[in-house]
């Protein structure tokens, strides 16, 4: 019986997170997730799909675990700039471009080494459509999420010989917590509600949805997939049709 490939995705005890935890694990594969402070989300995931967890702040002086992984899914990240490109303060701009950019850059790095020798290797970078893209008053992500699109595309061209791909998925809204704090925020400061804000979002996509964190990991499933071996370094929007 062949080893179940091992998975670590960050970002567990999101709304993503956890959609790429069910499926994976679903789909016969060793999963590790990492998450920040939702411990008892975290428990409750382990639990279930019998996964397991790595509290690690990334903000703090942390470990990455010592596992072999033959799957990296970079899946968290922060939006906390709402700024105009003068008013961006240094601290926004200095974390966003950490977590979003550097913090994969470490993951991916680390792991590498393990993929060449075993000759193969996955790695997914849940991106936006604004690494392909710019966004108003959103600088700091934007540019973390363009850096992460040059990862994705140096890591392709450098480590295809060694059976290793890297890809991103670059989504447009999802239907996620982090899109209501992101909703949350605005309406406060616009004076407006949650509900609208979330509509105006929505209607500006030809199919009038945002994503579901299910659709963004059946993809990330379908890129580890052999069928998927030629797909490499790719930025794949799943945008329903909004950067058309």
């Amino acid at each position: 019986m062949a080893k179940r490939k091992a998975v670590f995705i960050t970002g567990g005890t999101g709304s993503v997170g956890q959609s790429l935890i069910e499926l994976f694990t679903s789909s016969e594969f060793e999963v590790y997730f990492q998450f920040y402070k939702d411990v008892q989300k975290a428990q409750e995931l382990s639990k279930k799909f019998k996964a397991q967890s790595f509290q690690i702040d990334f903000f703090g002086n942390f470990v990455l675990p010592d596992t072999n992984f033959d799957i990296i899914i970079n899946n968290a990240g922060i939006n906390i700039s709402d700024a105009r490109t003068h008013l961006v303060t240094k601290e926004n701009w200095q974390k966003t471009l950490f977590f979003n950019l550097e913090i994969p850059f470490m993951i991916i790095k680390k792991y590498l080494p393990y993929m060449m020798e075993n000759k193969y290797g996955r790695i997914i970078n849940i991106s936006s459509i604004y690494g392909l893209r710019a966004s108003e008053e959103n600088l700091p992500y934007t540019v973390s999420k363009h850096g992460l699109t040059g990862i994705t595309q140096t890591i392709a061209k450098e480590y295809a010989e060694f059976g290793i791909t890297c890809n991103e998925i670059c989504p447009a809204a999802i239907n996620s917590m982090m899109m209501d704090r992101i909703a949350l925020n605005y309406a406060k400061k616009e004076n407006s509600t949650v509900r609208q804000y979330l509509k105006e979002v929505c209607d500006a996509i030809p199919t009038k949805r945002m994503a579901e964190p299910k659709e963004i990991a059946s993809l990330s499933l379908f890129l580890c997939s052999q069928n998927a071996s030629f797909i490499n370094g790719s930025s794949i929007p799943v945008d329903g049709g909004l950067i058309c």
